[in-house]
């Protein structure tokens, strides 16, 4: 039988008027777009951090520097990402103001920051000059970005982390995409160089970058307000010591007490980041040599730079496309065999691409390399998230950056000497080589063992095994004494995983019959009053501190259909029901209601088991 009408979908605060607000420290829920409205932010950093990955280097070939220059002048990344991110981790984490928050006021001040770099960065002539623009640009790029994944991990509850990281590797797309289209789009319309040797494409691209970064930001962080710390964690916080020195304990003591399974992958993360390393670097060059036969100051340079700007929009749209898939093959299958096998792809990838010699196929690889480049920048931050004590997730963050930046800071010092020497200066062998170096991290990654199960995250395994985890808790009551205990199980369930409750009552809209009913027949509710009143009852009884996302649904037809509407398919849904029946012999067979619920619903089910002696048949 199906459902014949949903009467009405009430939340709880109409049928229970709650006297206090939200408890200090607690995480509800939050809908597809408060996580949009915080995730916002992150597209104006990756529109600016794409513009130092695509745009900087050229524009330091445009003002004199040489191609085996590149990697130390690149140095400024690795550099401020190992002394910044860390040390504003470690200060957001140890600092709270009732007006600003935790992580807000590092974000804005990295992001004033940028804005202010990207819209003098242009107007550099002497190339000390730019180097200095980098250093300033990437310092303040880690000032907003390190802080901002944080603040993910503190507003969301454990069952939404992963969506929180994955709208966030959407915007590391959607920005990046938009940053490296527009090199390829304003050197097609806007002609003209200015008087330092710089075009004025360059210009209008670093102007927008600009205004994207504040504008996105600034809306972010005025939208969205931090969750306040408990008044146990409010005077750890006061009572610990300030000052940088602290700050560096702090770190030191994070690295020794840091899960195992963080220690396992930075091999992973020496190979893959040195890779990528190369391939920003020298992307330009190398389809420069292959495809269109030019080198820095020779014609056809400015064209090479542009169309290397719309390889990087390419790979970075599908970074976003992989984005929306990536969190659940990653859970079925494992993150350590989804990553090794993303790397794997780019490897092929770039390797591929050094031997290209057509200007259109060149863009077949950064399919590959954009698939990657979801797991890089998505996997590794839910993995650490996931494992770590919240209140250090700042710090936490800033290690993990550590060992992304180490890799890039040797490359810095070593690959100029490599790519002159031994590779003959041919960008094409240096792609090839980021190839080789993806494929080892590849190989590295299938030698990491899974981290004891102690260490191991419920919701971005590192093992193929998965731990499921409900952010919707559907429980089914009639008002009485038995529909109790499914309500009592549904509540721990729903504290423990900050899972969303739907409390689901089912009536029959016609009149109550005379008489006595059959034996062995369901127990029914007659009318929208009766349902209301035990939803009402519900509701009451799970009003506590740990319970505070709660919906009700009245709905006038069968109970099993009600049940199964409200879980409907997803997955991480959990359905409550309570084993006993009328016509259940003395509780030791399923009644009507479970036994039905437990044959057609796709999610899981709880069968709660109730006391012989209670009232009611249907939970």
């Amino acid at each position: 039988m199906a459902v014949t009408d949903v009467a009405d979908v009430t939340d709880s605060t109409e049928l229970l008027e709650r006297s206090s607000s939200e408890p200090e420290g607690h995480r509800p829920l939050l809908t597809r777009g408060s996580i949009l409205m915080m995730n916002v932010g992150f597209f104006g950093v990756q529109y600016s951090f794409g513009l130092t990955q695509t745009a900087v280097n050229p524009l330091f070939t445009l003002i004199g520097a040489t191609p085996d220059e590149l990697p130390i002048l690149n140095l400024a990344g690795p550099v401020t990402g190992l002394l910044i991110q860390p040390l504003i981790g470690a200060a957001s984490d140890r600092r709270w103001s009732p007006r600003w928050g935790r992580r807000r006021p590092f974000i804005i001040a990295g992001a004033f920051l940028c804005a202010i770099i990207l819209l003098l960065f242009p107007f550099v002539s002497a190339l000390w000059l730019g180097v200095i623009c980098l250093w300033l640009l990437d310092a303040g790029n880690n000032t907003s970005m390190e802080p901002y994944r944080a603040l993910i991990s503190d507003k969301l509850p454990h069952s939404q982390l992963a969506r929180g990281f994955l709208t966030q590797s959407m915007f590391t797309g959607a920005g990046a995409v938009l940053a490296n289209l527009s090199l390829f789009v304003f050197q097609k319309v806007l002609g003209g160089t200015a008087a330092n040797g710089v075009p004025y494409w360059v210009y209008t691209c670093f102007w927008l970058g600009a205004v994207c970064i504040l504008a996105t930001v600034l809306v972010a962080m005025l939208r969205t307000k931090e969750i306040p710390p408990t008044s146990e964690e409010l005077e750890k916080l006061r009572a610990a010591p300030k000052g940088l020195r602290h700050a560096v304990a702090d770190i030191t003591a994070a690295v020794r007490e840091m899960p195992e399974s963080m220690h396992k992958i930075g091999l992973v993360f020496c190979f893959q980041w040195y890779a990528m390393f190369i391939y920003w670097q020298f992307v330009a060059l190398s389809v420069g040599e292959s495809v269109f036969n030019t080198a820095p100051e020779q014609p056809g340079w400015e064209e090479a730079i542009s169309w290397s700007g719309l390889m990087n929009a390419t790979y970075n749209f599908f970074t976003l496309l992989t984005a929306l898939f990536l969190v659940g093959f990653c859970q079925r299958y494992g993150g350590k065999y989804v990553h090794a096998v993303c790397l794997g792809i780019a490897a092929v990838s770039l390797a591929a691409l050094s031997q290209i010699g057509n200007q259109w196929l060149t863009l077949i690889p950064m399919i590959g390399l954009g698939i990657c480049w979801a797991s890089m920048v998505g996997v590794p931050y839910l993995m650490v998230a996931s494992m770590v004590p919240r209140e250090r997730t700042g710090v936490y963050m800033g290690i993990l950056n550590m060992m992304i930046v180490v890799p890039m800071l040797v490359e810095t010092v070593t690959f100029g000497w490599i790519f002159k020497h031994l590779l003959g200066g041919k960008a094409t062998s240096a792609m090839l080589v980021a190839g080789v170096l993806l494929a080892l991290a590849a190989v590295s990654m299938l030698w990491v063992n899974p981290p004891h199960t102690s260490e191991e995250s419920d919701f971005m395994p590192l093992g193929r095994h998965h731990i499921s985890v409900y952010q919707n808790v559907v429980v089914g009551t009639d008002g009485t004494d038995a529909s109790m205990y499914a309500v009592d199980r549904a509540h721990a369930v729903a504290a423990e995983a900050d899972a969303h409750v739907m409390v689901v009552s089912a009536y029959n809209p016609g009149p109550q019959p005379t008489g006595e009913a059959p034996v062995g027949a369901r127990r029914e509710i007659y009318g929208k009053e009766a349902a209301l009143n035990a939803l009402q009852r519900a509701v009451k009884h799970l009003n506590s501190d740990r319970v505070h996302n709660i919906s009700t649904r009245m709905v006038a037809g069968d109970p099993v259909e009600a049940l199964l509407d409200a879980a409907g398919p997803d997955h991480q849904s959990l359905i409550v029901v309570g084993n006993r029946g009328l016509g259940a012999a003395e509780g030791h067979e399923l009644g009507s209601v479970p036994s039905e619920v437990v044959h057609r619903s796709t999610s899981d089910v709880l069968i709660v088991q109730v006391p012989e002696n209670a009232e009611s048949e249907y939970t």
